[in-house]
């Protein structure tokens, strides 16, 4: 008895590297479709075989398999059976209810920044934000700038979502947040929506660096419904 005891802890040892590999595996094969994706590589809407993906991503059966499993949980493509993958293509619908569900969570961030948000990290977001606008205002939107924004993008959302210190938040967050990197593929970026979109950021910071929860919960209300009407008039 003790011998087979012994055996079966050395097999689950030598499987133990195996369990691990396959699921780096399959989250290298997740992140590189997501960032072709992002990359403008795979179309939203495409529709192709798991072989042609395959063959197209150089990713191996297994790990693509397990990988698209994962992107369909999270809602970013549709497997048909026996016909092949379809990549998601933002509708109305689709942009629609990611705005609702992301002020349903953030409104609530930027209340809960507002009364516990560091002073410093405020003011600095701030700042932040009214150099990158003098930044767009003097020279346009170039593939610097277009990296400029995407990062303090993450970081103003980011820091309101962190302040929760709540795990499930964190998880829908970063779904979320694939979410409006697929709907901004179709959206093309102009000097005065990026200023305006940062100019709404700066107000509800505004509100937070006053404690004013109520104004900061409205005032990223109304940046969402801003960015929502912004998208809605690319259909």
């Amino acid at each position: 008895m003790v011998e087979k005891k012994k055996k079966s802890a050395v097999l689950a040892s030598n499987n133990e590297p195996e369990s691990k590999q396959a699921i780096s595996l399959n989250k290298a094969a997740h992140d590189k479709i997501l960032q072709w994706v992002f990359d403008g590589k795979l179309a939203p809407g495409a529709f192709m075989s798991q072989g042609e993906l395959s063959k197209l991503l150089d990713i191996p059966t297994q790990p693509l398999r397990d990988a698209l499993r994962v992107l369909e949980s999270e809602n970013m493509l549709i497997i048909h059976p026996r016909a092949g993958i379809q990549f998601r293509k933002p509708d109305l619908e689709f942009i629609r209810a990611t705005y609702q569900f992301r002020s349903i969570i953030e409104s609530s961030a930027a209340s809960h920044f507002a009364q516990y948000g560091q002073e410093t990290i405020i003011d600095s977001l701030i700042n932040e934000h009214i150099l990158l606008i003098e930044k767009v205002e003097k020279e346009g939107i170039t593939p610097n700038i277009l990296n400029d924004i995407e990062a303090i993008e993450l970081k103003f959302h980011g820091t309101l979502i962190s302040c929760l210190e709540n795990e499930f938040v964190e998880v829908t967050a970063t779904r979320l947040k694939y979410y409006i990197k697929l709907i901004q593929l179709e959206h093309h970026f102009t000097s005065n929506l990026v200023k305006r979109s940062l100019s709404e950021h700066i107000q509800i910071l505004q509100a937070c660096a006053k404690r004013d929860k109520e104004a900061a919960s409205q005032a990223l209300l109304l940046h969402f419904r801003e960015a929502l009407h912004r998208h809605m008039k690319l259909f």
